[in-house]
């Protein structure tokens, strides 16, 4: 009998939090599906890439990431010349994710990229199978970096393309946060570490462009004011074994943190931009280089958008009127606009 209370009280409370957990869920469900907005004056849309074999650098993004070829836009041409390229759509955002343009390269590079490169040293995508996508990546010609001792036991690595040039994946993080967010990072999470089978859902994101600056709070206050965004989640300081696993780079410290790339919803798209305690190279990829040489956004008034970069401490390279203009960072890193 003196149990009974307690057990209608324990009642109520599970009661209490299922009300809870589904008024969450009914509030937050359209926030958990990513996709792109309109009318914002700046929106990120492409990585322009130069590879010596597009067709193959082309073939692994589709194979291991799930992008798929979409038309071109001439207006990403760094060089200006009406070059062919190959431009394929990432996944997820409703169909709408950024874009991968790549041309053919005319320059080899002297040397291998590396994590710590100056410049846009890597992209990131995030998936629910980082094992699953592991053995993806060495299929279709790509290496694993990180030095980890157990690759099926881990939450993110680094690898190559074909090419050489460096990318991230690491399971999904619970942003924005919701119950639907939540549930994939967990259920993610214990699978790897319990060496469970992958989930039934296994999707994949494009999720942030690494930015590697000698000084990353500037650089960081830069394109907040340019792309007039904030930054996001928290501060990062990494030092010590796991950064140094991650990255395949001794000793590495790293700090930095992300802003949010205008034009999606709320946990899109990012500049990672970090700064490392030593760096592989001395400034960024120039145009003509192998590698990714530039990102590109569409902007919604080209002259207002130029004169707000050179106004902020950036440099104009050339401008098309009215449709597209090539620019510099204050670090160097090339950039182009499009209307």
């Amino acid at each position: 009998m003196r149990n009974r209370p307690r057990k209608k009280k324990s009642l109520l409370i599970l009661g209490i939090l299922a009300l809870v957990l589904s008024i969450w869920y009914s509030v937050t469900a359209s926030q958990s599906e990513y996709h792109k907005t309109k009318n914002t004056n700046f929106t990120f849309e492409t990585i322009i890439v130069n590879s010596p074999d597009p067709e193959r650098l082309s073939d692994f993004y589709r194979n291991v990431f799930r992008a798929t070829k979409v038309g071109s836009d001439p207006k990403w041409d760094l060089e200006n010349s009406n070059r062919s390229s190959i431009t394929l759509k990432t996944p997820d955002y409703k169909d709408q994710g950024p874009l991968l343009t790549i041309f053919k390269g005319q320059k080899e590079n002297s040397k291998l990229p590396s994590a710590n490169d100056i410049g846009y040293a890597h992209i990131c995508f995030e998936a629910d199978d980082i094992p699953g996508l592991i053995k993806q990546i060495l299929k279709n010609g790509g290496k694993i970096i990180s030095s980890f001792e157990d690759l099926e036991k881990v939450p993110a690595i680094y690898g190559t393309d074909p090419d050489g040039t460096v990318f991230e994946i690491h399971l999904p993080f619970p942003t924005p946060f919701t119950p639907l967010t939540l549930y994939r990072t967990l259920n993610s999470l214990i699978r790897i570490q319990l060496k469970l089978s992958p989930p039934k859902t296994d999707s994949i994101r494009f999720l942030h462009v690494n930015i590697n600056s000698k000084d990353w709070e500037r650089t960081l206050s830069f394109y907040t004011r340019v792309l007039n965004t904030t930054s996001t989640g928290f501060e990062r300081n990494y030092k010590g074994e796991f950064i140094q696993n991650l990255t395949g780079i001794q000793n590495a410290e790293v700090k930095g943190r992300h802003i949010i790339l205008p034009g999606y919803s709320a946990g899109g798209p990012t500049f990672e931009i970090f700064t490392y305690n030593q760096f592989s190279s001395d400034s960024p990829l120039n145009k003509s280089d192998t590698g990714r040489v530039a990102t590109g956004f569409r902007v919604l008034s080209l002259k207002t958008a130029v004169n707000k970069v050179i106004q902020e401490g950036g440099t104009l390279i050339s401008e098309k009127e009215n449709e597209s203009a090539i620019l510099r960072d204050i670090d160097g890193n090339l950039f182009l606009l499009a209307q």
